[in-house]
């Protein structure tokens, strides 16, 4: 499991909730239900990975620290909490929560080994937004659509630089993802194209603050700079830094479209 990126989203979607106008209570009701599905689909991933995972140190389950019998009761634990939380929200919000979670989990149950092995997590980020308008029951507006629009190149970009980081062990365990098919060196040129695809529809498509557009994309910059090698530790706050970013671009688009 990833907690830096799992509480980044959990507090994008509180935050992106409360612009919207929604209540404390229902910006907390988002961000628990992006915990605990986010919680599932790691729980999940790495129960379906228990053998591949041998030997890596990060992972508690492979080193013996944790019986499978427990992880399957965080994946079912942490799933219900995800999914009541969204319940509370609407109808709406649970839809959107078991789309998302069902991308995550055909991740781990396979696409992961494919061409699109970035697919669901691109797909997982633009439906945050979406996520977050619905939680304060407010209409989505079009800038909200295009930022949707505008994380499906960016999600990309980040499942790319997340798979640089996971490059040699995707190899040595045979996990045949994209990043593993195409090369490093042609991953990360696509991640900076997509990169600056994202930037591109936040810029000319939305009425975004300048200075949230440029931290945004400092951030975004950086995080491919340091992607771009080293060991796997240092190449995973790489695609932290850039999910960072993104989330500034987020924060933006939303602030321009309350105001």
């Amino acid at each position: 499991m990833h907690p830096l990126p799992t509480l980044l989203n959990a507090a994008v979607a509180a935050g992106l909730t409360l612009v919207a106008g929604g209540s404390g209570t229902r910006a907390a009701l988002a961000a628990l239900t992006m915990v605990g599905i986010h919680a599932s689909i790691g729980a999940l991933n790495d129960l379906l990975d228990e053998r591949s995972d041998q030997g890596r140190t990060e992972k508690p389950l492979a080193m013996g620290e944790l019986h499978p019998r427990t992880v399957r009761t965080i994946i079912a634990v942490s799933a219900t909490i995800g999914f009541g939380a969204a319940s509370l929200l609407g109808t709406d919000c649970l839809q959107i929560a078991v789309a998302g979670a069902t991308l995550g989990y055909l991740y781990d149950a396979g696409v992961k080994r494919t061409w699109l092995s970035f697919l669901p997590f691109a797909l997982g980020v633009a439906l945050i937004p979406l996520f977050a308008w619905s939680a304060a029951g407010a209409v989505i507006a079009p800038a909200i659509l295009l930022l949707s629009l505008a994380a499906i190149p960016g999600g990309s970009a980040l499942a790319l630089q997340n798979g640089l980081a996971d490059y040699q062990l995707d190899r040595a365990a045979g996990t045949h993802g994209i990043v593993v098919r195409i090369g490093q060196r042609t991953t990360l040129a696509l991640a900076t194209l997509l990169h600056a695809i994202a930037f591109a529809f936040v810029l000319f498509g939305t009425a975004a603050s300048a200075l949230s557009l440029a931290l945004g994309a400092t951030l975004a910059a950086g995080g491919l700079i340091v992607s771009a090698g080293g060991e796997a530790h240092r190449r995973r706050r790489g695609w932290e830094l850039s999910a960072c970013g993104l989330a500034l671009y987020a924060v933006g688009v939303a602030l321009s479209t309350s105001a």
